[in-house]
């Protein structure tokens, strides 16, 4: 009974909720400023296998919000790319990919908790494992720290929210994107034919 007793609380541990059908994929980590845009997803029969961020840069004695948006592309014929709300501001960095064939499957968060310094960053970076097993990130900011990675989606991920603080000006502490979520596809998403 302990065994099985322990084995529920590792996974409850793991967030994993479903939301119409889906299964979605969180951490533990994000922070809580904004609301969640909405829901984009991969055209039937795609899935995600690259991503790019907006990122602001590190500057003293200025306020950064540090990750602002995150882009997706999915594996399609068109490589259409999808992403939630954006944030304000910050370069995009280079499109990072997994390996010819495999697909994103999990992601960790690097965060700068609320209150952990006097300029609130949120997000500052995320990074993802690929089917293969290989780990894609970019280079992001570098305050706050990595969280634990998701839990995995067995056939890739599908779609992205995101939680963003709108800019609010010079009077309040700026964060940007806050966390992310995102939705595994299911065999229903592949029984649509590819268009190549």
């Amino acid at each position: 009974m302990e065994k099985m007793l322990g084995y529920f609380l590792m996974m409850a541990a793991a967030v994993v909720f479903v939301a119409n059908g889906q299964e979605v994929i969180t951490v533990t980590n994000g922070e809580t400023d904004g609301r969640w845009g909405p829901l984009e997803s991969c055209p039937p029969g795609s899935r995600a296998n690259s991503y790019q961020s907006s990122h602001e840069a590190n500057a003293p004695v200025v306020d950064d919000s540090a990750l602002n948006t995150l882009i997706l592309f999915c594996d399609d014929a068109d490589a259409t790319n999808i992403t939630s709300t954006q944030g304000y501001t910050g370069s995009f960095q280079n499109v990072q990919t997994c390996p010819f064939g495999a697909y994103m499957k999990s992601f960790q968060l690097r965060v700068s908790p609320a209150g952990n310094t006097t300029d609130n960053t949120a997000v500052n970076n995320i990074r993802f494992k690929c089917s293969n097993d290989r780990e894609i990130n970019g280079i992001g900011n570098t305050g706050g720290y990595w969280g634990d990675y998701s839990t995995e989606c067995v056939d890739g991920i599908c779609g992205l929210e995101t939680r963003v603080r709108p800019d609010g000006g010079v009077v309040v502490d700026n964060t940007a994107l806050n966390d992310v979520r995102f939705t595994c596809c299911t065999p229903a998403h592949f029984q649509v034919k590819r268009h190549y």
